[in-house]
Parts: structure tokens; C-alpha cells; sequence
């Protein structure tokens, strides 16, 4: 959870900057930002319930609603790969006796990086 956190104050911080741009005043610019801070934490929570429950109806377009935001896309892209490394691993160890959760894990994982790769 405090990677999250800490991913979404990064991102917020680096894509919308710290000071009011000089085309309005700051009271105005401060708000679209909190919107757009609120709307991206809103698709970064979506993706990491994705991960969590993949058998969800609308967890493949959470991975694409963010996965394909080319601003967003290597942050996904590497969550994604790093959950999957993290999967193979239990696999691997597990042999026969991986969880049904885990499997049923790497094969969303895999499709959602197919998924946003071709895009």
C-alpha cells in the first residue's frame, strides 16, 4: 500500500508540476489538477484490484484504461511484468500445488501485457 501511495504522489507531482502555469490563476489550475490527480488514483486503485481479483468483469479494461495512456504506460507495463515475475516465481516453487488464484494470476497477467503491448 505505501508503494501505491507513493507511486501516486510521484506521478501526480511529475505530471502536473508544483506551480500554477501563467495562463490562469492558481485557484483554477489547482483545482483541474486535484481532478486529474483524483481521476489517476481513481485508475491506479482499478488496476491494483485488477491484479488482486483478474476473474472480474472490468478488470481487463482497467488494465487498458491506464495501460494505454502512453504517459502511464511504462509505470503499468513494469507493475505488470514485476506481478508476473512474482507469479512465475510461486509456480515455479509450487510445481503442481500452485493455487488455482495464482494460476488463473499469470494468465490475466499475461494477456493484460499482450493487451497493452499491440495497442
Amino acid at each position: 500500500m505505501t508503494e501505491l501511495v507513493l507511486l501516486v504522489a510521484c506521478l501526480t507531482l511529475g505530471a502536473f508540476g508544483a506551480a500554477p502555469g501563467p495562463t490562469g490563476p492558481a485557484e483554477a489550475t489547482s483545482v483541474t489538477e486535484d481532478e486529474d490527480a483524483l481521476e489517476l488514483g481513481r485508475k491506479v486503485l482499478a488496476l491494483r484490484e485488477a491484479i488482486r481479483n483478474p476473474g472480474a468483469p472490468d478488470a481487463m479494461k482497467a488494465v487498458t484504461d491506464l495501460g494505454l495512456d502512453q504517459r502511464y504506460y511504462v509505470m503499468v507495463r513494469g507493475w505488470l511484468a514485476y506481478q508476473l515475475r512474482g507469479d512465475r516465481s510461486i509456480r515455479d516453487a509450487s510445481g503442481e500445488q500452485t493455487p488455482r488464484a495464482v494460476r488463473q494470476r499469470i494468465a490475466f497477467l499475461e494477456d493484460a501485457i499482450r493487451a497493452i503491448d499491440l495497442e
